[in-house]
């Protein structure tokens, strides 16, 4: 007899890469995720994985039943969500995100769920956007907000905002009455974060076909990047909007460019399963309050 729990499992050992992480997903052993495919393939009598090499693979009917399946799943998961409605869900959601978001509009999105979402229980982790989709990846999250540029096949991507950023540095270091290429900025002491963090994308993609001849790294930190461009250690490329006040203040200067400042897309992502209607109204909510200027969100509460 065919349940969800073989259903599930088939979905997860192929969305995750493996039958171990589909057993942490799913809360149970492997051998439990072993014997559900066994049992599927024996009450079916079909064949959905080749075991013949060292890695089970699908076959092409083993593809055809995991299609059938997340369709099944994605039916199931929003006729509860039509009977039950959003308040009555439980678990928990782990949730990625950046430094941006946890100093912006991450207090305004928590209260948010809060009210829609009174059972659910969430667990943020913080990190470097390399860091951020590796967990991803890897099943260890659920969701992560992260820059556009590391969209992956395996995620549902979904647009949330778009960041201006700018190249600042202290008075005593650039002028405001200059214009600076490319070339002008790659040969500054350029002040950035690990190599793990989404934006080394902007700011590699932005000088190209420049390189930068001296980087100076952080502690991972934007706000410590920062700090040491107040400092006059070097310019570094920030959210502009976020930091308007230390440019007002005269204690940063907004570099003057040849070339279009650079913009980042901000997007949530999350894996292509069966939840994506939960996970649809979560991008919705952070839809809804993410601002990137406005430190520790706006403390309004909408119902």
């Amino acid at each position: 007899m065919l349940t969800f729990k073989q259903i599930e499992a088939l979905y997860w050992v192929v969305q995750l890469g493996g039958f171990s992480r589909a057993a942490q997903k799913l809360n149970t052993t492997q051998s439990a995720i072993t014997k559900r495919i066994r049992e599927l393939e024996s009450d079916f009598d079909v064949q959905i994985f080749d075991r013949s090499g060292q890695k089970a693979v699908l076959t092409r009917k083993g593809q055809e039943v995991l299609d059938l399946a997340s369709q099944l799943l994605s039916q199931r998961d929003l006729m509860l969500m039509k009977i039950q409605g959003f308040h009555t869900f439980s678990g928990v959601l782990r949730l990625g995100i950046t430094e941006i978001t946890a100093m912006t509009w991450l207090p305004d999105m928590i209260q948010q769920l809060r009210l829609l979402f009174p059972k659910l229980v969430v667990s943020p982790k913080i990190g470097m956007a390399a860091e951020l989709q590796h967990h991803l990846l890897g099943g260890q999250l659920d969701m992560a907000v992260l820059h556009g540029e590391l969209r992956h096949p395996s995620f549902e991507s979904r647009h949330l905002a778009s960041v201006p950023f700018a190249w600042v540095g202290s008075p005593n270091l650039v002028s405001p009455d200059k214009i600076y290429s490319p070339e002008d900025i790659s040969n500054m002491s350029l002040i950035r974060q690990d190599a793990e963090s989404g934006l080394n994308l902007i700011y590699d993609e932005w000088l190209s076909p420049y390189k930068a001849k001296s980087n100076l790294f952080t502690i991972n930190s934007l706000l410590a990047m920062v700090g040491l461009t107040v400092a006059g250690f070097g310019v570094s490329c920030v959210p502009i909007n976020y930091f308007r006040n230390l440019v007002r203040a005269g204690k940063l200067v907004v570099v003057q460019t040849s070339k279009p400042l650079p913009e980042s897309t901000y997007c949530a992502m999350y894996a292509k399963d069966a939840n994506s209607v939960f996970y649809g109204e979560i991008v919705e909510i952070a839809r809804a309050v993410c601002n990137f200027s406005v430190p520790y969100g706006s403390g309004v509460i909408s119902v």
